[in-house]
């Protein structure tokens, strides 16, 4: 509820701030995380049993939205709000194990838009704090561990270099294909390991560094008033 408050309110003051342009995009995101992969490859080997591997979490979806303000100078100012989420499902007799991890990053943005020879192209620097939450169900229930269902929440920083191509759809709409990697030096999430693996401190650290990528397309309004 504080996160949804906190979200309604930012979009309330974006509302009331004229912008340059406002941005919604989505796309295909690949992430790697060394940490986690180790636990899934731990749950693995552990259970020679299973015939259905819980495969490492890696492909998911984003959606972010972000408003650029107004500015007279090449490199502009920004706020961005993006949404991620990864799947991993295995599938054995009599076990049906499902991670979801779910991520909200909230960033600072510098927009840098080319004006002259490269007409079109524009890229994005963006510095956000991300936060997450994996959940696992088994058998399409929540797994219960320690007493309580089980879950394991992250925080930390990160930074994400996106670059564009600018197509004109109408007026001041414009639709532009991207390209766009993430670097999070530092992820801190002590509840990664036990909620995959039933373990803490066995096979992984309680951090871990996060590198992404990813490939979509970004939908533009510019020169709002």
């Amino acid at each position: 509820m504080k996160n949804c408050i906190a979200i309604l309110g930012l979009l309330f003051v974006w509302n009331n701030l004229k912008a340059q342009e406002f941005k919604a995009d989505v796309s295909y995101k690949y992430i790697c995380a060394n940490q986690w992969d180790k636990a899934i490859q731990t749950y693995n080997f552990s259970r020679q049993f299973i015939t259905g591997k819980q495969p490492l979490i890696i492909h998911g979806l984003n959606a972010s939205i972000s408003y650029i303000f107004k500015s007279q100078k090449k490199i502009k100012h920004g706020i961005n709000l993006s949404y991620s989420y990864f799947r991993s499902s295995s599938d054995n007799e009599n076990l049906v194990n499902v991670l979801n991890l779910h991520f909200l990053n909230l960033g600072y943005l510098l927009h840098y838009e080319s004006t002259e020879r490269l007409k079109g192209f524009y890229s994005d620097l963006i510095i956000s704090a991300t936060s997450s939450g994996l959940f696992r169900n088994v058998n399409g229930e929540p797994f219960v561990y320690d007493d309580s269902k089980s879950k394991a929440l992250g925080i930390g920083s990160n930074i994400n270099l996106k670059a564009g191509y600018q197509l004109m759809i109408k007026g001041k709409t414009y639709l532009s294909p991207f390209i766009a990697i993430g670097y999070t030096p530092y992820f801190y999430s002590p509840n990664t390991e036990a909620v995959i693996n039933q373990t803490k401190g066995l096979t992984s650290k309680n951090w871990t560094t996060i590198l992404t990528t990813q490939v979509g397309l970004t939908f533009h309004i510019k020169n709002i008033e």
